[in-house]
Parts: C-alpha cells; sequence; structure tokens
C-alpha cells in the first residue's frame, strides 16, 4: 500500500505508534536511535520480566517491519550523516521534549520536499508548552481521568501510556495527510501534533463539553441513576468483570425481558420480576404502576448471578440469548482469546532468545494484507547496512564513525 513511501522516524517512545502504522501498510521506515539504544528499548514489560536492550516488549510490538540505525545526534558527524540519508526519504519523524528548546531535526538540514511530522506534548504555544511532560502529566492536563472512576474516589489513570499512543497514531494520518499534499502541489511541510489533543479527541471530546456551554461531565463509575436507584454497567463475576446492559424501551427493553427470565430461570431473582414487561418500565414508573425497588430488584438479581459465573459463561448465555453482555479482558483474555487467534491479530516472532507473540495488525483490507516481514531490529542491526547502500561510506569509514562514537 505504502511500498513507494520512505520514512525515518527519531525514535522516541512518542514516535514509535506513528512509524508502526506506517511500517505495517508497506512503507520502509527506518528507526534512527542513539548509540545507546533508544528510549522504547527501556520501556516495561519485558521478556520474562529481565530488563535489557532487546528484552522491552513494548519495543517488539510498536517497531516490526521496521529497519534501525543508531546515530548521536549530537555529534556533527552524525547529524551530517541523518541530513544526508534524508534526501532520499519522503518523511522525517520525530518528538520534542518540553525541556528542550529544539526538536531532534531542528539542526539538520533537511531536503525541501521532505515532511515533518513533530509530535509534542502539548501545543508550541499556549501556558502548557513547557511542561514537564510525562504521559501522566498530558493525560491528566487532557481531561479524560476527570471523567473516569468512580465519584466519591479520586480519577483513574490509564495502567498503558496512553497520551503516547494517541499522539503517535495521529502522527501517522498527519504524515500521510502531508504526503498527499505534497503529491498534488509537489511541497513538503511540517505537521505538528500535540498529544493532550490527540488524548482529548480520543475520549470522543467530553472534555470540550464545558467551554461549548454544556454542562461539566462528572464521573459516574460506570452506573447511572434511575429513581435514585444505581444502575451499574459493570459486574463482578466469578473470575472478573463483566459489562451487561440494561435497558428499556420497544428495542433494549426486550433484551432486558431476556435477562430477567435468564435470572429467575438460574434462580437468582424472584419469578414476579421475570414477568415484568421491561420495554415500558419507564412508563410505568412515572405513572406509579411500577416502583423503583422493583429496579433495585433486578440489579440485586444481576449482581448474584454474575457473581456465579465466569465471564465466558457470561459471554456465551449472550450470544445465546441476544443480550448486551460482554466480558471486561484483561490481557490475559486478549492472549487467549480464540476470536483474536482466528483474525490474526497475533504473529509469532523471535526475541530475548526465545519464542514470544507481537501483535500482527491493527486492520484488515480486500486488497491489503498486513504482514509481520520482519521482526522489531535489534539494537543498530542494520546500521552498516544503510550506511553502505544509502551513502556509500566504506568499511574503514564505518568503523572510525563507530570508533568515535558517532554509530
Amino acid at each position: 500500500m505504502l511500498d513507494d513511501v520512505r520514512v525515518l522516524e527519531i525514535s522516541a517512545p512518542e514516535t514509535m505508534m506513528a512509524g508502526s502504522i506506517l511500517a505495517a501498510l508497506g512503507a520502509d521506515v527506518v528507526v534512527v536511535e542513539p548509540p545507546g539504544g533508544a528510549a522504547g528499548r527501556r520501556m516495561a514489560p519485558f521478556i520474562d520480566d529481565l530488563p535489557g536492550l532487546e528484552h522491552s516488549l513494548v519495543w517488539h510490538a510498536m517497531n516490526a517491519n521496521k529497519r534501525a540505525i543508531t546515530l548521536d545526534l549530537s555529534a556533527t558527524d552524525g547529524r551530517d550523516l541523518v541530513s544526508r540519508l534524508a534526501g532520499g526519504f519522503d518523511a522525517a519523524i520525530d518528538a520534542v521534549d518540553s525541556r528542550d528548546a529544539a526538536a531532534p531535526l531542528d539542526a539538520i538540514v533537511m531536503p525541501e520536499r521532505i515532511v515533518r511530522t513533530r509530535i509534542s506534548a502539548f501545543a508550541p504555544t499556549g501556558p502548557k508548552s513547557a511542561y514537564a511532560a510525562s504521559d501522566l502529566v498530558v493525560m491528566a492536563a487532557s481531561g479524560a481521568p476527570g471523567v473516569t472512576g468512580d465519584p466519591d474516589r479520586p480519577p483513574l489513570f490509564f495502567p498503558v501510556p496512553q497520551a503516547m499512543m494517541e499522539a503517535g497514531a495521529d502522527a501517522a494520518v498527519a504524515t500521510l495527510g502531508a504526503l498527499a499534499a505534497r503529491d498534488r502541489d509537489g511541497r513538503g511541510q511540517t505537521a505538528r501534533v500535540s498529544a493532550r489533543i490527540a488524548a482529548m479527541m480520543s475520549a470522543m471530546s467530553q472534555m470540550l463539553a464545558p467551554a461549548a456551554g454544556n454542562p461539566e461531565i462528572p464521573r459516574t463509575g460506570g452506573s447511572i441513576s434511575i429513581a435514585g436507584v444505581e444502575l451499574p454497567s459493570v459486574y463482578g463475576c466469578a473470575d472478573g468483570f463483566v459489562l451487561i446492559t440494561v435497558a428499556f424501551g420497544p428495542v433494549f427493553g426486550q433484551m432486558t425481558n431476556r435477562l430477567a427470565k435468564w435470572a429467575v430461570e438460574e434462580k437468582h431473582l424472584a419469578p414476579e420480576f421475570g414477568a415484568i414487561d421491561w420495554t415500558t418500565f419507564i412508563g410505568d414508573l412515572q405513572a406509579r404502576t411500577r416502583k423503583p425497588s422493583d429496579l433495585a430488584a433486578l440489579v440485586e438479581g444481576l449482581k448474584s448471578l454474575a457473581r456465579s459465573l465466569t465471564k465466558a459463561e457470561i459471554g456465551a448465555a449472550a450470544r445465546r440469548l441476544g443480550l448486551l453482555a460482554s466480558p471486561v479482558m484483561d490481557m490475559r483474555d486478549v492472549a487467549e482469546s480464540r476470536h483474536y487467534r482466528e483474525r490474526g491479530l497475533f504473529a509469532p516472532a523471535r526475541a530475548g532468545g526465545r519464542a514470544i507473540d507481537v501483535p500482527a495488525r491493527f486492520a484488515r483490507f480486500s486488497n491489503f494484507t498486513i504482514e509481520i516481514r520482519r521482526p522489531a531490529p535489534a539494537l543498530s542491526e542494520h546500521t552498516v547496512e544503510i550506511l553502505e547502500t544509502e551513502l556509500g561510506l566504506s568499511r574503514p569509514e564505518i568503523q572510525a564513525l563507530f570508533a568515535h562514537g558517532v554509530i
């Protein structure tokens, strides 16, 4: 799909997803990292919990299909080599650290036709432009944690670097858009991506609501209140948690009818509650022909039912009965899911001296197949190859660069 596109990725945690998406679509992505290894190689979790430059599972997941070269961009020779390399590439992606005045590519002469995509924690202007930019800070500034978790407790934060991933995905889209513009008018351009804005947009712009005159969205803890009864969406089960939707009206209320009858059959709900027509429950509640205690009894019955079953059992029943219910999957569930296996979500690879599974594709297309063409590169794996074939350097010249710590 992108086999005629070449991308230089100045590796940083924020750039890895961008390069991964473009490489998966067929682009020739060359990762440039310092001689001591990119920061992404030091990101947990690690294979067998053993830290090491070749052991980061994050690195292996997000750098498949790329080649890698080591270059010290603080050295004049390193910057010169990147400048020479850039002449053969269509796009370059880097990330700016808020503590630095310049991004890695700022001191490097780049061709006019090259597309540059820069990721930063915040927009380059504004009150937060120089904030220390951990993923925790960016996510907090996005407002997303403010609508997660239970209202009587502090906000919940995310177990993975969410803002970093969202920014990388947006950077891939921005790069493709800039390349399309260059194909039209022949001019390169710089695209700027803010991780904070990316995180806000991924949360469906909920944090923008108050600024547009709408009420602030509160933390609900995954539940809503109807007539003083808390109606949860997440229920504890025998081996974790499940999502169960209880809704009303002519369409969704039919599912609630089936859900109540199932709870009755399993002896977790009194028979009279299985006979209620939940399609008209809200109207009946307003007409006072039904009571809030009816809904409270349904909720307690569903809690009891869920506690007695596993995620797999509830999922099987949902498919059989036509219910809106599904497991809350942890990473083990995802790894062992037959559905994801059959969809080809994972592919085998070798890393750290053993076999592992890595994410294989983020989408399936009718006219293109995403494949793992090569595993994530080892440190400096393609340095000699690229310097020889791209720049025509001799082996003695490459050895001199190595001796002086440039590669």
